[in-house]
């Protein structure tokens, strides 16, 4: 169902640019203002230029363009002779349940022909906000070019895609860099003809997933919609996006939890709190204080709680507590995701913080990381923390399939894409003959 293109990419020269290693940037939306302003310092020629402005900078749409056609002018950017699909892995390490792992995920990019939701080529498991589309709309009219990539995944049990291209990539990849979280990232451009061909026809059966990237991809859809309608000769071209496939069977497809902290609430909420809680959880302790010592006892303490329906709170004291919703509340909330259980049962139930609030960011923030947990505890004033298990990715596909989506905050697939491997001007020509 879903209809995939090789593309002729964009790619730094680094005989020009420098090392890639100072020219690609996390994804514009994961960004802080301090790591922003260290990137924007790194090289004049770093992707945050074209990706993100500088607060205030209302004319950064303008100036993002002009550096895209400048750096192709200077062979900054040069564009790929043959038409191509790009292998793409990455390894990396990270802690879940309360210890260190190391994975490695493979997948590849190709353009993605947008459509409606409605037509099953492309699903959703979230909902989007107004003002990123805007930001991003604007970009890409002034632009013409998708500067970072839309993460979708797609189902192939035998991961034949992914083996097919391993098997077709050069021996030398177009770049190979390990980034400032130590994170190992392997590019190969693969134009053979019989592994292009085995994915186009692979995928024409299949609906796609989007993970990460669902403003970027509505924007696509709304910026062809836009083109198609004023009948613009490039509405050809803007019908499709740049996107990384990964298939959902990939053992280095890991999602983080958003955790929960909150603070600021008003005292006279948290009166009687620990009985609204014992109203739909049993509680039991696991430690007296969650400090550098029983961290890592905590996180596994989550991790082995089986199938039960479970989230660890830690209160105010920083005494740490396995939740476990009573056995009658499992078979009801049965439909429910743990962030859905958490939300309703805890923030909104037991603290009393409403769905606006939350949406407004007035009590509540989020945290992915269990190795960050401790120190934002230790170096903010959060009155409790909740931390949930990561969401299993056929989670992500059952909502999907559903036409259902997720709260905000319910999926963090890591690692983020990074921006700058490869780009995608749109383009009259042999792309779209």
């Amino acid at each position: 169902m879903s209809r995939i293109k090789a593309f002729h990419a964009l790619y730094f020269d680094q005989q020009r640019a420098g090392n890639i290693s100072r020219l690609v940037s996390p994804p514009y939306d994961v960004i802080s203002a301090e790591e922003a302003k260290m990137l924007r310092a790194r090289s004049p020629f770093n992707t945050i230029h074209l990706e993100l402005g500088e607060p205030g900078d209302a004319d950064f749409y303008r100036k993002s363009a002009g550096l895209i056609e400048g750096w192709m002018q200077e062979g900054i950017l040069r564009r790929t002779a043959r038409p191509a699909v790009y292998f793409y892995e990455t390894e990396f390490s990270y802690h879940m349940g309360g210890r260190e792992r190391r994975k490695t995920r493979r997948g590849f990019f190709a353009l993605l022909g947008v459509s409606d939701y409605e037509r099953g080529e492309v699903l959703r498991h979230e909902h989007t906000l107004s003002g990123p589309k805007q930001d991003r709309l604007l970009l890409l009219r002034a632009a013409r070019a998708n500067i970072s990539p839309i993460f979708v995944l797609y189902s192939d049990p035998r991961e034949s895609l992914v083996k097919a291209l391993k098997k077709a990539r050069p021996s030398e990849p177009v770049f190979e860099l390990t980034d400032d979280q130590g994170i190992r990232h392997r590019l190969f451009g693969v134009s053979e003809g019989a592994a292009m061909d085995k994915i186009t026809e692979f995928l024409s059966q299949k609906s796609v997933y989007i993970a990460d990237g669902h403003h970027r991809y509505e924007t696509a859809l709304n910026f062809h919609k836009e083109l198609a309608e004023a009948k613009d000769p490039m509405a050809e071209a803007s019908g499709w996006v740049m996107a990384y496939f990964c298939p959902v069977q990939d053992e280095g497809l890991v999602i983080f939890p958003y955790h929960r902290l909150a603070r600021n609430l008003p005292e006279e909420r948290l009166a009687g709190m620990m009985d609204r809680v014992r109203e739909n959880f049993s509680l039991e302790q696991i430690a007296e204080r969650f400090d550098q010592q029983s961290s890592s006892k905590v996180f596994r303490a989550l991790d082995r709680a089986a199938k039960s329906r479970a989230v660890i709170m830690i209160d105010r004291a920083r005494k740490a507590w396995l939740l476990k919703l009573k056995p009658g509340l499992q078979k009801e909330l049965k439909a429910e995701l743990d962030v859905e259980i958490l939300r309703e049962l805890l923030l909104e139930r037991a603290l009393g913080i409403t769905q606006q609030e939350i949406t407004d960011k007035n009590f509540v923030q989020y945290e992915t990381r269990e190795e960050l947990i401790l120190k934002r505890l230790e170096a903010e004033d959060f009155q409790f923390a909740f931390l949930l298990r990561p969401l299993a990715v056929d989670k992500v596909i059952e909502r999907a399939d559903q036409s259902g989506v997720m709260p905000q905050k319910s999926t963090y697939f890591y690692p983020k894409l990074p921006s700058g491997l490869v780009f995608r001007k749109m383009q009259f020509g042999e792309d779209f003959s």
